[in-house]
């Protein structure tokens, strides 16, 4: 099993499933992994609008591993921002920036 990330505060793990029906109702969906340091910098960067988001680890779900891969060229690269329309990596402020925006207008995870 891997190591919780201490950096990530604590909120329910949700499967491939959850994040794509959480899409599918307007929601942002973001897959992530424990040490990923632009996965922490995401968190941090959307602060109290994290919440509002489903977060997936793709190192405890297979499926999302694999959705994420097919999305980025084959490779599990993280973290992947998914909405209905569109999907991007976010490894930049400028996409943290996109981010945050899209989860304003979007439906909260519950």
């Amino acid at each position: 099993m891997f190591k919780k990330d201490p950096s990530r505060r604590a909120r329910p793990a949700a499967s491939h499933a959850e994040a794509a029906q959480h899409v599918a109702q307007g929601g942002v969906a973001i897959y992530w992994r424990p040490g990923c340091p632009f996965c922490s910098m995401l968190e941090r960067g959307l602060a109290e609008d994290a919440d509002r988001a489903t977060w997936t680890n793709i190192w405890e779900d297979r499926d999302a591993q694999a959705f994420v891969e097919s999305l980025n060229d084959g490779n599990a690269t993280v973290p992947t921002v998914v909405t209905r329309d569109e999907h991007f990596v976010a490894a930049s402020r400028e996409q943290v920036a996109l981010t945050r925006a899209l989860i304003a207008n979007s439906t909260a995870a519950r």
